[in-house]
């Protein structure tokens, strides 16, 4: 899908992931004002438009004609959630989320954090990363206590594989080398998380006795 795009002449940058290939839809028919930066995580449902035809209205009521296009520019390392819209006109900055379903009909600047219908911004990105850090811990506790409750039985470490930043760091993550550490994390990234990384626990063990402690509500 990212070989036809650029044939057609939308500029996509380097490491550009497309989920649902079949579901992604950038306007082609002036593609020298589209442009992908790098690193650029493209979700299913995405809609890139760079003109429209609103203006067939005037056909009938003025009995004129007036185009409309504009560009779309997407910066490097932005994340889309799914079925969002990008309208004409309009720059997403570098290092930006886009949530689930939005629209995005003005610029949104880097470093950010935008949602809705229209997209606004919410937060900077290093307000969501920390309250990520401080989140997805209790969530992992949380999806333990769920599989004990729906399945009745104990988690095992396979139920874990995009949880193991609470139970692994470089102290003992050569107990742990079935993880998928390079899905997400890669070459220089990988190795910088490595060295300075510390787990919430000390291995999956330690982990599951918090889940199981007496009295716990989710939070360690």
């Amino acid at each position: 899908m990212i070989a036809y795009y650029k044939s057609k002449g939308v500029v996509i940058g380097k490491d550009v992931h497309v989920k649902g290939p079949k579901f992604l839809s950038i306007d082609v028919s002036r593609p020298s004002l589209v442009e992908i930066g790098d690193h650029v995580f493209l979700h299913k449902g995405l809609r890139i438009l760079r003109h429209d035809y609103a203006s067939w209205v005037f056909t009938s009521l003025f009995d004129d004609f007036i185009p409309s296009s504009g560009r779309v520019k997407i910066g490097n390392n932005v994340w889309f959630g799914e079925n969002c819209t990008v309208l004409k006109g309009f720059t997403i900055g570098d290092n930006c989320v886009v949530g689930y379903g939005s629209v995005v009909t003005k610029d949104i600047p880097p470093n950010s954090v935008a949602v809705g219908i229209p997209a606004r911004v919410v937060c900077s990105i290093e307000e969501y990363y920390e309250k990520r850090k401080g989140q997805y811990v209790y969530e992992a506790i949380d999806y333990a206590k769920s599989i004990q409750e729906r399945f009745k039985r104990d988690p095992t470490i396979d139920d874990f594989k995009d949880d193991y930043p609470c139970f692994v760091d470089k102290g003992n993550i050569d107990q742990y080398n079935m993880m998928p550490y390079g899905r997400v994390l890669k070459g220089r990234h990988f190795e910088k998380w490595k060295t300075n990384h510390k787990a919430h626990f000390n291995g999956f063990e330690d982990f599951m006795k918090t889940v199981n402690s007496k009295g716990n509500e989710g939070k360690s």
